[in-house]
């Protein structure tokens, strides 16, 4: 988890598609636990928006 927090602290504004990809990729790491899954469902969705803002 220590290097999610590092990852989002590291993000000045609204991250980017690829800054959201490398975030997705670490969660995926973690165990499937209904809090992680919560967090890649909702980061999913908030990916899906900037996609569409591009």
């Amino acid at each position: 988890m220590t290097d999610i927090v590092r990852l989002v602290e590291s993000i000045d504004d609204v991250p980017t598609v690829e800054e959201t990809d490398v975030i997705l990729e670490e969660l995926r790491r973690l165990p499937r636990t209904p809090e992680n899954i919560k967090l890649m469902d909702d980061l999913l969705e908030f990916r899906s928006l900037l996609g569409a803002a591009e």
